[in-house]
């Protein structure tokens, strides 16, 4: 055993396209043809939605990827501002629920390098919430997006010595490992939970990444609880910093009607 030390509803769709993505390609289009330059003003969402003839929800959406593709720069009370005709890519990950972070792994593509069972060292102890020393097997490699296989994350994921009997079946599954491990261990996953921190990237993720020049990565460590408490399974990712976007929606309990986005 190896020992680790260290649409009106902003969706509705015109032959099967979303309007706010229409739309997003029609912004997109203008700003790289220099139509709406760099450092000036893109029209304002009530000009916008008077030309498209859609409501203020669906051109806030258009707008809301624009800026996660870094072509505009949004602020409360003022109009959207151009910044780039060829931004430098960024994967934008936003998920509020694990049936979105279930979606999440379908559309991108895990690529395995190893899995070995492990004893945690006290770092990794620490980020996976478990005893020092303790059994786990450890699947590691790169996730990619399914469009074009760029890199998101370099990925360590730490199964529960109790579903090390998994290996296989997990190492040849396309989901979360989690919703396996739920389904197979016939144990519900009952809470998740999620913590971020920016870390100096470890050799193994530089070299992941093609040894970048900026070797700051956010860390996003995942644990996937039982009703007890333990951890059934944890997962380590790092993201390049200058790379990754995270949006957390938040929506106030008390609150039926529109929910407000925050990024």
């Amino acid at each position: 055993m190896r020992d680790e030390s260290s649409d009106k509803n902003g969706f509705t769709s015109e032959r099967a396209q979303p309007q706010y993505l229409r739309i997003l390609d029609i912004l997109r289009g203008r700003i790289q043809s220099g139509l709406y330059a760099v450092d000036t003003r893109a029209p304002s969402e009530a000009e916008l939605c008077d030309e498209f003839g859609v409501s203020r929800q669906t051109v806030r959406e258009a707008l809301r990827k624009l800026s996660e593709l870094g072509f505009v720069e949004r602020r409360r009370g003022s109009r959207t501002r151009v910044v780039s005709d060829n931004p430098t890519p960024v994967y934008t990950q936003s998920m509020f629920s694990l049936s979105e972070l279930f979606q999440y792994a379908l559309d991108t593509h895990f690529e395995i390098e190893r899995a070995v069972p492990v004893r945690l060292g006290p770092d990794t102890a620490g980020l996976v919430a478990a005893p020092e020393g303790s059994e786990w097997l450890c699947i590691s490699g790169v996730r990619r997006t399914a469009e074009d296989g760029s890199i998101i994350c370099h990925t360590s994921a730490y199964i529960n010595k109790r579903f090390a009997w998994l290996r296989d079946e997990l190492l040849a599954y396309e989901g979360p490992f989690y919703a396996l491990v739920e389904t197979r261990g016939n144990e519900p996953i009952a809470e998740a939970t999620q913590t971020f921190n920016a870390v100096e990237m470890p050799a193994a993720v530089r070299q992941a990444f093609g040894n970048p020049g900026w070797p700051v990565a956010l860390r996003l460590v995942r644990r996937y609880h039982a009703g007890s408490g333990e951890v059934m399974v944890a997962s380590v990712n790092h993201h390049p910093a200058d790379r990754f976007t995270y949006t957390i929606r938040l929506q106030r309990e008390d609150f039926s009607g529109e929910r407000a986005s925050q990024g």
